[in-house]
């Protein structure tokens, strides 16, 4: 992070993080370096370090714990009661599963699906396939 990228530099820490985060580099529940740490392979002031880690801390992407650390959250949750999805978010994957289910079950009736139908389902498919672990766990239907 030493380069300007033409932003602010706890913007450009941030952004570091947070895709740290999404891409599983630092898994849901993993602590953060320390602030000394992030400041020493950085760079970056200590100010910098703060300003990066509480804009995470807003967005849900971290949550602090009084004397342990900061642990990444991912998906990011934005409440204590979040348990991983935005609360809108579950209600709309499941019906997109269940509309899925009832495209395939009426294509697959008289052979007769068009080459669109099959594009949207497949689209659909692979949005859902690439849903974090944590998030497809909540939505697969007690057997």
């Amino acid at each position: 992070m030493t380069e300007f990228r033409g932003q602010p530099a706890y913007l450009q820490l941030a952004d570091d993080l947070r895709e740290r985060i999404r891409s599983g580099d630092l898994p849901d529940g993993a602590a953060l370096p320390s602030a000394q740490d992030l400041i020493n392979s950085s760079g970056a002031s200590s100010t910098v370090v703060k300003n990066a880690v509480s804009l995470l801390r807003a967005e849900g992407y971290v949550v602090g714990h009084q004397g342990k650390g900061v642990f990444a959250q991912f998906p990011p949750r934005l409440a204590d009661h979040s348990q991983g999805a935005a609360d809108w978010a579950l209600p709309l994957l499941l019906a997109g599963l269940e509309v899925e289910a009832a495209l395939r079950a009426s294509l697959g009736q008289d052979g007769t699906g068009s080459t669109n139908s099959e594009a949207a389902l497949e689209h659909w498919r692979k949005a859902f396939d690439n849903l974090p672990e944590s998030v497809k766990g909540r939505l697969a239907k007690p057997q």
